[in-house]
């Protein structure tokens, strides 16, 4: 049953802005669906419930689309695979799916591994790293490498500060209700366009040195090749649009997500050492084939996906009048759903704020409650790239921890993550890496 969540619309309006994550986290006892604002034209509701979710996202997906969430990212991101609604996603999506099927993903782990090994052959023992911009690097050059052939150099800093520009412009459009205009000559909206512009180069440069290669085992060959049923090939916007959606979702959840990864192992040594003991049966280089002997480390990954999910957050909005729960919302109707805020939910997990990765061990995977955990959605806008994502993750930690050891550059820094488009650590994280004998 739908309950209000109390209180003056502007004063829960101040406490979300304030910190989103801890306001939808204190809702969470009031009731299985909270109305924010329950006497607007289209009121707000936050999701408690597995079930609620399941409806949303899967059972009665039809209801609903992503709505004013997706025309904002459409801004930069244009009409791609995340933003796209109804029968063009799905053909988007279909027409995508090859490029990240599991034979393929087997072929991009020898990318990701050797440009790990890239990564860390620059670190000195002993020397302060940004690990938060060295995994934006790292996954930046895995993505182009992977989805368009093309090899980056090393320095790709002014990319990835693009993407943190647009990304913070964007969070700031999706999380308020009257966002400043663009055309407003604020320092925000300067670099924004900055941003942009430069993303769009990079897709321009992509997209040219695909046209010049013959045609590859990549994403980059498939825009390329695909037709539509009059004989009529992609255009270079509709190209573009799909490129500068992968490039940023491809690279950037995967960087947070890692910079989580080795701040909490940093954290909890034992569980560090446990991925260690692992580890110590290989050789020099980790492969594809190597992952299923490496479950301990994925279920690292599961479990910081878990407390720190990129997508912490998930807008849905009612095309039609549609029933949840026996509840009918009416068309307009806007559902906020947080994975970290379900994932976070004691009736769901036992002690939750605890990083236990034997959570999902093989002996007690079956009791993870179905929609109480879902990092990367369910249904059809599940993510595409998810098992891309995962393999990625597991490698990249593996390489690393193999010939360094992740240590706090300053021990009394509080980790606060940074809800954003994607969920990262408040000013990044700077660790010194200690090579091991």
């Amino acid at each position: 049953m739908t309950v209000p969540l109390g209180g003056s619309q502007l004063r829960n309006y101040i406490e979300f802005r304030k910190d989103p994550l801890l306001f939808l986290l204190n809702t969470h006892t009031k009731g299985d669906i909270v109305a924010i604002n329950p006497h607007s034209k289209n009121t707000s509701y936050i999701i408690h419930s597995r079930e609620a979710v399941k409806q949303i996202l899967t059972l009665k997906e039809e209801y609903f689309e992503k709505g004013s969430s997706a025309r904002t990212l459409g801004k930069t991101l244009g009409n791609g695979v995340l933003t796209s609604e109804g029968g063009e996603h799905r053909q988007q999506r279909k027409m995508m799916q090859p490029a990240f099927h599991k034979r393929k993903i087997a072929g991009y782990a020898e990318t990701v591994t050797s440009m790990t090994q890239d990564l860390i052959s620059s670190w000195e023992s002993g020397e302060t790293r940004p690990i938060h911009e060295d995994m934006m690097n790292l996954t930046l050059r895995i993505i182009v490498k992977t989805m368009f052939g093309v090899d980056l150099s090393p320095n790709t800093t002014h990319i990835t500060k693009a993407v943190s520009e647009i990304i913070e412009k964007t969070a700031k459009s999706l999380l308020t209700p009257f966002p400043s205009p663009d055309f407003l000559p604020t320092a925000q909206n300067r670099n924004y366009k900055k941003g942009v512009k430069t993303l769009n180069e990079l897709a321009d440069y992509l997209i040219e040195e695909g046209m010049k290669k013959s045609p590859g085992d990549h994403l980059m060959s498939l825009l390329l090749e695909t037709k539509y049923e009059n004989g009529q090939s992609l255009s270079k916007k509709e190209i573009r649009d799909q490129i500068v959606t992968i490039l940023i979702a491809g690279h950037e959840t995967t960087a947070n997500l890692l910079t989580w990864v080795f701040a909490l192992l940093a954290k909890h040594p034992g569980v560090e050492e446990r991925v260690l003991s692992e580890l110590g049966f290989f050789g020099s280089s980790l492969k594809f084939e190597n992952l299923k002997n490496l479950p301990y480390t994925n279920q690292v990954i599961q479990e910081v996906l878990r407390l720190y999910p990129s997508a912490w957050i998930m807008l849905r909005e009612a095309k039609a009048d549609a029933e949840i729960l026996n509840e009918t919302f009416k068309k307009g109707s806007i559902f906020l759903i947080s994975p970290y805020v379900l994932h976070r939910n004691p009736a769901y997990f036992t002690s939750p704020e605890e990083f236990m990765p034997d959570r999902f061990s093989k002996e007690k995977k079956d009791q993870i409650p179905a929609y109480g955990y879902f990092p990367f959605g369910a249904g059809s806008r599940g993510c595409i790239g998810s098992q891309f994502a995962m393999m990625e993750a597991v490698l990249i930690t593996a390489e690393v921890l193999k010939h360094f050891r992740l240590e706090f550059a300053d021990e009394k820094r509080a980790l606060k993550p940074e809800p954003l488009v994607s969920l990262r650590i408040k000013n990044g994280i700077h660790m010194t890496a200690l090579k091991r004998s």
